[in-house]
């Protein structure tokens, strides 16, 4: 009897002993219920993101449902374009042979630019949107006729669009000759090549460092026979960029947004009573650039045409040009092409001194 009285008050207190939270007021305890469950989410967001839980779950639901449409895939015939817009629509411009590059552009209604050599260097001539394919002939409508000249049966033309990866390589271009031309803007382009990569911009484009580093005159030009020595003293040009301060770029005023081997953008304004400027226009340009080494600036005198011209707000217009030959400059206007341009180029060796 002794033994089974000290059995069951030792086992009382041993029970007693489990019991979390003994003799501790209600709200502490609350407290530590909350607490404990905040660790616990704590925890559990950690294991979470350390195994990476999220993922191998969309991984089990992925097979599940892929296992499920199986059978329906193989008995489903799929026709050669059906295939080649699942593989567009699965975020891929991705394409195996030539065909594909082909469906593409029909089902696509692609846009694609068309460039014609010129002066030594791709001019661009129209962009079109392709309409159908038959054999080599690949059928396309004119959205945009930059160079109207251009566009003629027999011309050899570089067709370029958006890049596809064709295997480990891009494609974007294919080199092809006009065929016909209609009078609704329909033309017909025969394929003379297999499809490659063309650079889209034929040279690297540059920002102007300092603006006091570039000068610039304009003269639109009624067509391409004209005296150079007459339009340099009696005519006032249209355009005239000579800052002697330097400007902040992308702000609103005169200035060169940038230059290649094969052109140049300005921001401008037409003189009072000087001849607006358009699309396809000749011009003349007289340009100087500093050459910091030699503490000169270099003459050129260059007949263009403008690409594009375009409103740009507070009175200006966006110009871009392309150079289509050098001229030569009469040696008595080297000098003066620009008033006071030796004292500029002495101003600006002076700074570059101070600089250092």
């Amino acid at each position: 009897m002794i033994q089974s009285k000290v059995d069951s008050r030792f086992l009382g207190s041993v029970k007693h002993s489990f019991f979390i939270f003994p003799d501790i007021p209600k709200h502490v305890q609350q407290f530590l219920w909350v607490v404990a469950a905040f660790l616990a989410c704590f925890f559990i967001v950690i294991l979470w993101k350390k195994f990476k839980v999220a993922s191998v779950l969309k991984e089990l639901v992925g097979i599940v449902f892929s296992s499920s449409k199986e059978p329906l895939k193989k008995t489903k015939k799929t026709s050669v374009s059906s295939s080649n817009s699942n593989r567009i629509n699965d975020g891929g411009m991705k394409v195996s042979s030539d065909q594909e590059v082909l469906d593409w552009l029909v089902m696509t209604k692609a846009s694609f630019d068309i460039s014609v050599e010129r002066a030594g260097q791709r001019t661009l001539a129209a962009v079109v949107e392709v309409t159908g394919i038959e054999g080599l002939d690949v059928f396309v409508v004119i959205k945009d006729a930059i160079t109207d000249s251009l566009i003629k049966p027999g011309a050899k033309v570089k067709c370029i669009f958006s890049e596809l990866q064709k295997g480990e390589k891009k494609v974007n271009a294919f080199v092809g000759t006009i065929k016909s031309l209609s009078e609704n803007g329909g033309m017909a382009i025969t394929r003379n090549s297999a499809f490659g990569f063309i650079r889209r911009r034929a040279f690297s484009r540059r920002k102007v460092a300092d603006q006091r580093f570039i000068k610039i005159k304009v003269w639109r030009l009624d067509d391409d026979d004209f005296d150079i020595d007459f339009i340099l003293d009696n005519i006032e040009p249209e355009i005239i960029i000579d800052n002697r301060k330097d400007v902040a770029a992308n702000s609103k005023s005169e200035q060169i947004l940038d230059i290649s081997k094969g052109g140049l953008a300005l921001l401008g304004t037409i003189r009072d009573g000087g001849n607006m400027m358009s699309r396809n226009d000749k011009l003349l340009l007289c340009m100087l650039i500093y050459q910091p080494k030699r503490k000169t600036f270099d003459p050129h005198l260059i007949f263009c045409e403008a690409r594009a011209a375009n409103s740009a707000g507070e009175g200006l217009i966006r110009l871009s040009f392309q150079f289509l030959r050098s001229l030569k400059i009469p040696p008595r206007k080297r000098s003066t092409l620009f008033k006071g341009q030796a004292v500029m180029a002495m101003t600006l060796a002076q700074s570059a001194k101070g600089k250092k």
